[in-house]
């Protein structure tokens, strides 16, 4: 994938879809379906342009997914170049014509645009879809404005998913986001106390800070380890058979270690758990 960090220029001409892209949900995925098509219509390059955080919002939710997940998600639904924007107070401060003149016209070279039609830009969100096609209109740029998706008569949103997640209602979720809500992460050596019950566990490293976490719970997931998903059961919350403390941890427990041991490599005891170390995350079915 290719990053174009903010303030930096390009010198190929661009399909753009611009927004946080916060779980890049179904919303998300038909901007990107019809920044894609626009593109190759075109003969452009498509990219989202989104940013790497969001002042306001983190004062009252965490995020679905860190950067780096969306970034991966982003790449998964075909996008190969992403601009990579900077919320600080300065820019917050962008007019909406500044906005649109020097970030989509200087810095990208932007000839299309695909924007949802709640979409708003510029100090203090005065900016419209009817002011970026009046903007558009002047410069010979294609643009276009998608409906909000529904399910179930619900207008879909990441606030939507993150109630869902919060409350535990996981397969709400994603059905919303139109995949398995996954947590990534690497696994980190724990004090092995479940193996000697008969339950070893994966206990996952995650952004403690800026990932949101589902409802204390036990929930049926897939660990996905090189590739491949294996069964498995996760707790979310305090661990009260072994310790106290008030530090929320995530412990998959895989129903077949042994046969997915062999699946990584040849079995050579327990050394091999170290060799867990690409485990990307667990999709949460419910």
């Amino acid at each position: 994938m290719k990053i174009i960090n903010f303030r930096e220029t390009v010198d190929f001409d661009c399909a753009v879809t611009i927004g946080m892209f916060d779980g890049v949900h179904i919303g998300h995925q038909k901007l990107i379906e019809k920044t894609i098509k626009l593109a190759r219509d075109n003969r452009l390059t498509p990219v989202v342009y989104t940013f790497t955080n969001h002042p306001v919002k983190e004062k009252v939710r965490k995020y679905l997914t860190t950067l780096e997940e969306k970034l991966y998600l982003l790449e998964k639904f075909g996008i190969n170049t992403v601009y990579l924007a900077e919320l600080n107070d300065k820019f917050m401060k962008t007019t909406a014509r500044e906005f649109f003149e020097r970030e989509l016209l200087v810095n990208l070279k932007t000839r299309a645009i695909v924007v949802g039609e709640d979409f708003r830009f510029g100090f203090g969100k005065v900016g419209d879809v009817s002011l970026l096609k009046e903007f558009g209109s002047r410069e010979a740029i294609i643009i276009e404005s998608m409906p909000i998706v529904k399910i179930e008569d619900t207008e879909v949103s990441s606030s939507l998913i993150y109630n869902c997640i919060k409350d535990g209602k996981i397969e709400r979720a994603n059905k919303c986001l139109g995949y398995n809500f996954f947590i990534s992460g690497e696994v980190e050596k724990g004090k092995g106390l479940g193996r000697h019950i008969g339950f070893p566990t994966a206990n996952i490293k995650f952004e403690v800070h800026s990932k949101a976490l589902p409802k204390n719970g036990v929930y049926v997931t897939l660990g996905e380890i090189g590739g491949s998903l294996f069964q498995s059961v996760a707790n979310v919350g305090f661990n009260p058979t072994f310790e106290e403390g008030k530090k929320v941890k995530i412990e998959v427990h895989f129903l077949d270690i042994n046969n997915l041991l062999r699946k990584i490599v040849d079995y050579r005891g327990v050394n091999l758990l170290r060799k867990i170390v690409d485990y990307r995350g667990v999709n949460l079915l419910r």
